[in-house]
């Protein structure tokens, strides 16, 4: 399976999972709003629904243990803007060429990179030591298709030869 394909699948993993745990959150919470005395364990364990995730579940019976369940509507608010910036954060991407790339240019590798890693934030530099070509980093993916890379490579094999 390519990085990308696995990356894509954890990704609907994660907005499934983050999903789940929000929507079970703000249903528990809407039915405990008001909650408070005694007995607030068997309260919360009533307001949660079977299949509910532990996660959840323990989450929400810690609250209620450190007297904190007035706040939970706010916690759930603050989860939610968490996981949602979590979620649109883009990998860092940096592109290396042996000469300044056109505008153009940088808006096709740009796209490119979008269209294999999804939001991707690029930056571009320039190291004449290159020679030619680019080298792309993208999170801990490296692609070297530079001149100098290819060079050091047929030097490599000459001298094992």
């Amino acid at each position: 399976m390519a990085t990308t394909d696995a990356r894509a699948i954890a990704g609907t993993l994660y907005d499934a999972l983050m999903g789940a745990a929000l929507t079970q959150l703000r249903d528990a919470v809407s039915k405990l709003s008001g909650t408070t005395g005694d007995e607030l364990t068997a309260r919360v364990e009533a307001a949660l629904p079977t299949g509910t995730l532990p996660q959840v579940r323990n989450f929400l019976l810690g609250l209620a243990k450190e007297g904190l369940l007035d706040q939970a509507d706010e916690v759930v608010t603050a989860f939610a803007a968490y996981a949602s910036s979590a979620a649109a954060q883009a990998l860092d991407a940096r592109v290396i060429s042996a000469v300044d790339l056109s505008a153009t240019q940088q808006a096709t590798i740009s796209a490119d990179l979008q269209k294999r890693y999804g939001a991707v934030a690029v930056g571009f530099s320039v190291d004449p030591s290159l020679i030619g070509g680019l080298i792309i980093r993208v999170g801990d993916q490296v692609l070297d298709n530079s001149l100098r890379s290819r060079l050091s490579a047929v030097q490599r094999n000459m001298l094992a030869s």
